[in-house]
């Protein structure tokens, strides 16, 4: 459990984080409002930025409601799922994003691919899409994006990479990537609207599902993400 410092700590750095953007908006829109602006393009791409500066205010909303609906167990709903078909889901999803960098998606040929787990496909789909966008914004132009798959040892459970070809993490800062409103020094330079929560909705979904989740990273040579989730057993049933 968080201590009162803690929570503190994380609800200015919330505030931080809001204020921005939002003191951007009010000063574009006051520039317009007190007529300062004449020009009726200037006019236009002043109010273009107050939209992009709102759309980043929104994603971070969207962020703490999505983290919020981690304390009610009762939205995760779990079915027998081939993990496989959500992954690829998410790929087709973020597909489009990567081409915008000429980033290329690259599955390996003995990729696993009927493979089932115990899980929620609207949870399990937002960790998949969140760690390709990451694996997309903190990549290096040209960059390449990886997936693998395979069982443990055991057979009991199914591991899926992913690695990237980007930007990478410092090692005394891996161990921060999970922790809420935490960022890298390279992510912040990076930063379009995440209030840090991301990796760890990630970590708190995956652990949900019973599943754990690791980080290896080099300084500019990428990063490589390890999910791995226990394989769908009958008796498995839809309470948690």
């Amino acid at each position: 459990m968080s201590s009162i410092s803690d929570d503190k700590k994380a609800l200015a750095v919330l505030a931080h984080d809001i204020k921005g953007p939002l003191s951007s908006i009010i000063d574009l829109l006051n520039v317009i409002d007190k007529g300062y602006v004449t020009d009726p393009e200037k006019s236009k791409q002043l109010i273009s930025r107050a939209i992009k500066k709102s759309s980043i205010l929104i994603k971070m909303v969207d962020d703490i409601l999505d983290y919020s609906k981690l304390e009610d167990k009762s939205l995760m709903k779990r079915e027998k799922l081939n993990i496989f078909n959500t992954l690829n889901e998410s790929i087709t999803l973020m597909r489009q994003f990567a081409e915008n960098r000429n980033i290329k998606i690259e599955q390996c040929d003995f990729c696993l691919h009927e493979e089932y787990v115990y899980g929620n496909h609207t949870f399990l789909l937002r960790v998949f899409n969140n760690i390709i966008m990451n694996a997309i914004k903190y990549n290096k132009k040209d960059g390449k994006i990886i997936f693998n798959s395979y069982r443990n040892g055991k057979g009991e459970s199914i591991i899926v990479e992913v690695t990237d070809t980007g930007i990478g993490i410092a090692d005394e800062e891996i161990e921060k990537v999970f922790l809420i409103f935490e960022r890298g020094s390279n992510a912040r330079r990076n930063i379009d609207g995440s209030i840090g929560l991301g990796l760890s909705l990630v970590k708190q979904i995956v652990e949900d599902h019973e599943g754990t989740i690791e980080i290896t990273s080099k300084l500019n040579v990428g990063t490589t993400l390890k999910i791995t989730l226990p394989l769908y057993k009958e008796g498995d049933n839809n309470e948690l």
